[in-house]
């Protein structure tokens, strides 16, 4: 059927309500604001309304909404459908609406929230939702799919996600019901989901309201979870459909997808076929394989089932341990850029040592729970895509990401309106350590985790436990010090209980993650001005952008001599659960701040009396910046900062860069940063990105705001520090290595000299040759 670049043909479409250019564009929230304003609250039924689906749920489907238990039925992709209203008013009543934009989702609750309170409204990514496993008995979805599809010729990552989703959240014996246009390439990727374990059938849509004249008719494809290891074969109804209610060419072409899917699941459920290329013919002639083609990657799906990728290593790539290997992606992160992007993909054929990668994608329904049980149900098709000499092999190593959790405890969880679900878990990691005797024992660390639905892979913030005792002697050594030295109260410290020995709480004395210790590190460059303004009295301010659970802004409370630590968090769960679980603590030296970050700093640059061009500043900002100032009478230097920390996830793994998000490296931003600095200060930026190019892009950005731009290797290639200062620092002349060692000798000292330093990071192991440099401009 080809590309469907417009959508004019579409039923119910109407001229003043503004239409993509492309498919892809329907993935953007930005193009549903746009739609769903222009089109003032009017619903617009692209594929039709509730005018025939009543008799397809009764008579096709065998749905009653007298049914007890009710049917619990989930709508994803809402938009501002009267769908659910009128299955409501039929009587189906339990039913969940999800949508990504939170313009609709609020005017459909106002809409509906008296009239029909039964039913839940939820702003949700339907491609990684917050709902458990086996939670409902309908997902129906009008058109979502063919929204996150896009063009035929791209990668189907969104469509795949919910997909997946839907497979996920169905209970046993649970239906999706799809109404789609079933253009070529989603009716493929439709049918090729659901083959294992699911009865799939087609329908027409016959409904009086559908205009027979536009390019595409809405269909109907049930697909019901079975849990059997059979294959079954597509029924449809369409051989002989009305054309009255129907177009021709796009039946046949429907129909002729139908067949080929069907040879397919025949040749898979005889045993025959080991897996389908993209062009999805039949093939047993797999000799393409039988050696390594250096540098080329080919896709195929393994079983004509699992999508999976081969990976032939490059030539320039050395000797390999193995000969052939498979890696197995977790399901829920096939969408991350180190398996979605080709550059990624190489990073792990050099892991995994191996001259032929065959990278497979893993969803729920295909992980059958262990490694083993992954490898015994894919040892008949992997074969075929091995090299000659080892396809009879039975020592092909199969691998997977392994993060040592030995034990795991959900302390908390919570749904934020802005994050998502949020858990709080602590962890026991598990790994043998060996004596100079050669004797191995195994050694266990305690740590307490904040970690997101939205990417649980990766770990936000990361604290070490230690026993409750020990937390206790720590915090006494370093108020006890704090008032010897500055003659400042004893801060308030829990009792030891009695028999609380063994309870953990979180260790402020040192920092887990080593990014945090690196920025720690970085304040050697301005070790010189921050002595200077100690000795001058004069109060040094700093900002951290990002709380997660608090560490970083705990350790430079507790052991530098800092007056003001301001830190700023968009979302109030977070800084709620820093509290409760981290030990975060607000007081005279440390407040923190629930607002926009970006905002937050314009406010603070536009104080220091330095214009800059942001078109509008937050309310909470301003009262931010207004805390500096004491009648507004000080000037205004006094409100800038000495130390800017910038700690923000994207909170989209998929992206190239995942640390920071993008608005702070836009030139404004960099500006308002630059503006409320002091000049010795310094703008501390955590870049996250295993894509080289990410990581010169960002530095790029900052030189042509900043003097000076020094850039600290933390996690090999994946993430790195950068530091941007308004002047050039002290360090830079002569030897920047040698200098930096006698400054980060001054920033100890003025640590020390304020609490004990004791389990805080060696900073001289940051500042070595090879990590840390001067990044000369292009």
């Amino acid at each position: 059927m080809g590309k469907m670049k417009k959508v004019e043909g579409m039923p119910g479409a109407a001229g003043s309500v503004p239409l993509p250019a492309a498919l892809t564009d329907f993935r953007q929230e930005s193009y549903w604001d746009q739609f769903f304003k222009a089109s003032q609250g009017r619903p617009f039924e692209w594929y039709g309304d509730w005018v025939s689906l009543p008799r397809v749920f009764r008579e096709l489907l065998g749905l009653s909404a007298d049914r007890k238990p009710p049917l619990e039925i989930l709508v994803p992709g809402c938009g501002n459908s009267r769908l659910s209203a009128a299955m409501y008013d039929a009587g189906f009543q339990k039913i969940v609406n999800v949508d990504f934009n939170k313009r609709v989702v609020a005017e459909m609750l106002r809409l509906n929230v008296r009239a029909r309170p039964l039913m839940r409204w939820q702003v949700m990514d339907i491609t990684k939702m917050q709902f458990a496993d086996n939670s409902f008995d309908v997902v129906l979805d009008k058109g979502s799919l063919d929204a996150l599809t896009g063009e035929p010729d791209e990668p189907q990552i969104a469509a795949e996600g919910l997909l997946s989703e839907v497979k996920r959240v169905l209970r046993h014996g649970g239906k999706y019901v799809c109404i789609t246009l079933a253009q070529q390439h989603v009716i493929e990727l439709l049918l090729g989901h659901f083959r294992i374990g699911w009865d799939v059938v087609v329908y027409q849509v016959q409904d009086e309201s559908n205009d027979t004249s536009a390019m595409l008719q809405p269909l109907l494809v049930v697909a019901t979870k079975t849990d059997s290891v059979e294959v079954s074969p597509v029924r449809s109804s369409l051989e002989e459909f009305n054309p009255a209610a129907a177009n021709a060419e796009q039946m046949k072409c429907v129909v002729s997808v139908i067949e080929v899917e069907n040879k397919l699941r025949t040749a898979f459920e005889g045993g025959r076929f080991g897996g389908a290329l993209e062009d999805q013919t039949i093939e047993e002639d797999y000799s393409e394989f039988d050696e390594l083609s250096p540098g080329k990657v080919r896709a195929v799906k393994l079983g004509g089932h699992y999508p999976a990728v081969i990976l032939d290593a490059k030539p320039d790539s050395g000797s390999h341990m193995f000969k052939a290997a498979v890696f197995l992606v977790p399901r829920g992160r096939a969408h991350e850029w180190l398996f979605s992007t080709e550059e990624g993909q190489w990073e792990i054929v050099e892991a995994a040592k191996a001259g032929r990668l065959i990278m497979v994608m893993l969803d729920t329904q295909q992980y059958p729970g262990s490694l083993a049980a992954v490898q015994d149900e894919l040892s008949h098709v992997v074969k075929f895509f091995l090299p000659l000499d080892c396809k009879e092999s039975k020592d092909i190593p199969y691998m997977t990401t392994d993060d040592g959790v030995h034990r795991r405890t959900v302390i908390e969880e919570r749904n934020s309106p802005i994050t998502g679900i949020i858990k709080v878990e602590d962890v026991v990691l598990e790994y043998k350590k060996s004596s100079e005797d050669g004797v191995s024992a195994t050694t266990q660390s305690f740590y307490r985790r904040l970690v997101f639905d939205r990417n649980p892979n990766l770990i936000q913030s990361d604290a070490i436990l230690l026993p409750y005792s020990a937390v206790v002697d720590d915090a006494q050594q370093r108020t006890q010090k704090k008032k010897k030295k500055k003659g400042k109260a004893k801060e308030s410290v829990q009792d030891t209980k009695e028999g609380a020995k063994e309870e953990y709480r979180v260790d402020h004395s040192q920092l887990a993650s080593s990014y945090h210790a690196g920025m720690v590190a970085g304040l050697a460059l301005i070790s010189h001005n921050l002595d200077q303004s100690f000795s001058t009295k004069e109060p040094v301010r700093v900002m951290v952008v990002g709380l997660g659970a608090g560490l970083l802004p705990m350790f430079l409370h507790n052991h530098l001599p800092v007056d003001h630590i301001e830190v700023v968090e968009l979302d109030g769960v977070i800084g709620d659960l820093a509290k409760r679980h981290f030990g975060f603590v607000e007081n005279d030296r440390m407040k923190l701040h629930i607002g926009d970050g970006i905002e937050a700093v314009h406010a603070i640059g536009r104080t220091a009396g330095v214009p800059v061009s942001e078109p509008s500043i937050a309310e909470l900002s301003d009262n931010l910046a207004a805390s500096h100032i004491s009648g507004n009478s000080k000037p205004a230097k006094d409100q800038m900062l000495h130390v800017l920390i910038i700690d923000a996830d994207a909170g989209d793994s998929s992206l190239e860069m995942s640390c920071p998000p993008q608005g702070f490296l836009e030139e404004s931003f960099l500006s308002a940063a630059k503006a409320a600095l002091v000049d010795g200060g310094v703008l501390a930026v955590n870049v996250v990105s295993r894509a080289a190019g990410a990581h010169s892009s960002a530095v790029a950005k900052l030189q042509k705001v900043f003097d000076e731009v020094y850039e600290l290797k933390v996690d090999e290639d994946v993430n790195r520090v950068l530091f941007a200062l308004p002047r050039e620092s002290p360090v830079r002349n002569d030897s920047l290595i040698t200098n930096l060692r006698t400054a980060t000798k001054r920033l100890k000292q003025l640590a020390t000299d304020f609490a004990p330093w004791q389990n805080g990071p060696i900073l001289e192991d940051y500042l070595q040759e090879g990590k840390i440099r001067l990044v000369p401009r292009a």
